[in-house]
């Protein structure tokens, strides 16, 4: 299995345990890992909304339609976002699912619907949302779009920047290997 379809079937795979966590019992402070939202119906609605596109991405993309996955994405990347206060870590997780996977689409596909780098580095950079991912514990979404933000630093010639970015995404990595090998124990 490539990182790539690790990474897509990770994001279903979340996108459907938060959105039982958050029907089960409010989410129950997402079993004490997360910042819980302070607004649960809000974060409801953007995990349906998420799921919803990530399916009709499924499907554009089994029919070979990378232009209106791109475009769904993008749809999706327009929709007003709670903020973490409101929609807790989740939220802010599904929302580097989402631009991670869009980055990746935009990435892989360079002559559909043409961006420059310097305009996929603020897509990065927007998915991101400054500093604020640090907040959160690591994660598998967070850390995939801070590896394609090193991506597009590198195409940019800023190597010193992109590997500073490869290394925060490999230490979330590394952090989320040795929870599971942890639990494994």
């Amino acid at each position: 299995m490539s990182f790539a379809q690790f990474m897509k079937e990770s994001g279903q795979l979340l996108t459907g345990v938060i959105l039982g966590a958050v029907l089960t019992i409010g989410g129950l402070a997402m079993a004490g890992k997360l910042q819980p939202p302070g607004d649960p119906e809000a974060l409801v609605a953007l995990a349906q909304t998420v799921d919803v596109t990530d399916k009709k991405v499924d499907i554009m993309l089994e029919r070979g339609d990378v232009a209106g996955a791109i475009e769904a994405l993008e749809s999706l990347r327009k929709t007003p976002w709670p903020s973490r206060e409101r929609g807790g870590d989740a939220a802010v997780q599904l929302r580097h699912d989402a631009y991670g996977r869009l980055l990746q689409l935009r990435l892989d596909n360079p002559t559909v619907d043409p961006k420059t780098d310097a305009q996929l580095l603020e897509l990065a950079n927007e998915g991101l949302d400054g500093k604020a991912w640090e907040q959160l514990d690591s994660n598998p979404f967070t850390a995939h779009l801070l590896a394609l933000r090193g991506e597009v630093l590198e195409r940019l010639g800023r190597d010193d920047d992109a590997l500073l970015i490869y290394e925060q995404a490999l230490d979330l990595n590394r952090d989320l290997l040795d929870e599971l090998l942890g639990g494994a124990r």
